[in-house]
Parts: C-alpha cells; sequence; structure tokens
C-alpha cells in the first residue's frame, strides 16, 4: 500500500455542507433530517429489530417474510455475527439520511444494509465458520459473497434496487477492491455507504480471531481509510454523524483524502 502522510482535519459542519453542495447532494430541510411525508414502520415479521424501514417502500413490507427468512438463514449461518446486519442497516439509514439523499435512496440504504450479507449463505461452513485466520484461497471463497448475494437478490424483483449496492460493498474508492475492482463513483452510492457502515461495525464487534476496537479507534480508522478505501466526502459525513452535532470533530485524516471541490 502506498505510504502516506497524516494530519489532523477539524472537520466542521460548515465545511461538511459545503462538500455536500459540491457534491450535488439535497440539501434541503427534508433532506437534512429525517425524511418527510412517510409513515416509518418496523418489519412486521421482525418486530425486535432496532432498524425502521418506510411504508413508502410497500413491495418490501408485503415482502417481509422473505426478507425475514434471509435474515435468519444469515444469522443461522453465522452466529456469531448475530446482530450485526441490524445495525448497519441502522448506520446505513442514518448515514444516507445525513448526506442528503431523498426518501427513496434512505429506504434502499436501509435494506441494502440489512441483506448486505446475505451471500454468506452459500459460503462453506468449514470458512464462514473458522476460528483462525483464513489462507489465501479460503479468503478468496468467502470474496464471493457479494456476487453470491446479487444472485439471490435477483431472483426476487422487490429486492432489484439494492442488487447493486449488495454486490459492491466491498468496493474501494482507490479501485482494489472486490469483486469488479471499480473505483470512485463508478462504485454506486448504496454499496458505499453500506461499505462504510459495514467496516465500522466489524471492528467495532468481537470476532473470533480478533478483539474489537474502541469506538474512537474505529472512528480513526474510518478517517485513514477516506481517499483510499472509503468515499472521503462520506466518510466526512459518517464521522460528523457519529460526533456530537454541535462540536468540532477532528480525526486523523490523510492529507490528499480531503475532500475538494469537483468539476461539474
Amino acid at each position: 500500500m502506498k505510504n502516506r502522510t497524516t494530519r489532523t482535519n477539524t472537520i466542521s459542519t460548515g465545511e461538511q455542507g459545503l462538500w455536500r453542495s459540491q457534491q450535488g447532494w439535497n440539501m434541503t430541510d427534508a433532506g437534512a433530517s429525517e425524511p418527510q411525508g412517510y409513515v416509518v414502520e418496523t418489519l412486521r415479521s421482525r418486530p425486535d429489530l432496532s432498524i425502521a424501514v418506510p411504508s413508502l417502500m410497500n413491495e418490501l413490507i408485503e415482502f417481509s417474510g422473505v426478507t425475514r427468512s434471509l435474515l435468519e438463514a444469515v444469522e443461522a449461518k453465522d452466529g456469531a455475527t448475530r446482530g450485526h446486519c441490524e445495525r448497519v442497516a441502522e448506520f446505513s439509514r442514518r448515514l444516507a439520511v445525513a448526506s442528503g439523499c431523498n426518501a427513496e435512496l434512505v429506504e434502499e440504504a436501509t435494506v441494502c444494509g440489512l441483506l448486505h450479507d446475505v451471500g454468506k449463505i452459500g459460503v462453506p461452513d468449514h470458512i464462514l465458520l473458522k476460528t483462525d485466520r483464513l489462507d489465501d484461497e479460503e479468503f478468496e471463497i468467502i470474496k464471493t459473497h457479494s456476487e453470491i448475494g446479487e444472485r439471490i437478490l435477483g431472483c426476487m424483483p422487490e429486492l432489484q434496487r439494492i442488487r447493486a449496492g449488495v454486490r459492491s460493498h466491498h468496493e474501494r474508492w482507490d479501485g482494489r477492491g472486490y469483486p469488479d475492482g471499480i473505483a470512485e463513483e463508478e462504485i454506486p452510492l448504496l454499496g458505499r455507504i453500506v461499505g462504510i457502515t459495514d467496516a465500522f461495525d466489524a471492528m467495532c464487534s468481537n470476532r473470533v480471531y480478533r478483539k474489537s476496537l474502541a469506538r474512537e479507534d474505529a472512528l480513526n480508522e474510518i478517517a485513514s481509510g477516506a481517499g483510499s478505501q472509503f468515499d472521503p466526502e462520506l466518510a466526512v459525513c459518517f464521522l460528523s454523524m457519529m460526533k456530537n452535532e454541535e462540536s468540532e470533530a477532528a480525526y486523523r485524516f490523510p492529507q490528499e483524502a480531503v475532500p475538494t471541490r469537483r468539476s461539474a
């Protein structure tokens, strides 16, 4: 990996708003806070979930039995990560809201976060549940879960809108991710959102092969990955979202990852 000189940059609310505007995100009152104009309800089949799914997405609510079955299948396959998908869905919803996405994109980000790991259903148990670090061959196999997830959702017309996000949530801003090695804005927005929220929750969770990071350490990992692993503007949004909105948030950003004005 390329060596990088880091510095501490203070990310203010005003700067965050400027970068959002340059990105072309909608920063109307409706986009800057919880989306308006619809009723939020939980998936009927999973009343225990902390996330909420808008009733505007009627086809998904009607399809919630299958959605529940997919989620239960993933959690039954890998019980050590139980709760991970719900947390990623909630973080994804909040990040979509914070970045000014419209109501439809907020819904899609929520559901994409919920089902981002559905492809792990197709990963052999001896690899998925291995207690040691994976070798190169095993890692190549587990990397196929994003493609498997896209294929599973391809059988369900109600979930077509999140297929690209599920496939691309392990792509990297610098083009070194998988499965397609695409970079920057070639990566679908849902994949860029879930890529950040999935990484953060994974770092904050215990695994059999490593201990969790402290919250602040995980946030600094997101900051250090801005412009290499993560969309730098979404990383700024996520870090601001995770901090007190009234305070200045300082993180160790790579110098070259500081967002700059994009040409039209």
